[in-house]
């Protein structure tokens, strides 16, 4: 590319990216990414695990939280890492039974 086209690129990303913020952002506790792609919504803050703190507001496009709900993620409360997303686990709890077993032996444990 040449370098006159990589300028209007980068005036293009900047001017985008400045109209979004330019807009009083939309807040949620749970933002699944529904309306305008382009536009921001911040999740209220969230109590850190173990502490009675909250955590700081996160703040993504639209977009951006389409793309962790699909993909089944989260922000955790503290908002730094990507996390799984509590409200859309795929994970089942594991149906287990334990049959015999006494002061000596273990017994045994069945889990399907």
């Amino acid at each position: 590319m040449g370098a006159a086209v990589k300028l209007l690129c980068m005036i293009a990303v900047l001017v985008l990216s400045t109209a979004a913020w330019a807009q009083p952002p939309a807040h949620s506790k749970y933002p699944d990414g529904q309306g305008d792609p382009d536009t921001i919504t911040c999740r209220t803050p969230q109590t850190l695990a173990g502490q009675r703190l909250l955590g700081p507001e996160v703040c993504k496009l639209n977009s951006q939280w389409a793309l962790l709900r699909k993909n089944g993620q989260d922000i955790s409360a503290d908002g730094s890492q990507i996390i799984p997303d509590p409200k859309n686990s795929t994970v089942t709890p594991m149906n287990c039974t334990t049959a015999g077993g006494g002061a000596t032996s273990g017994g045994t444990t069945v889990c399907h």
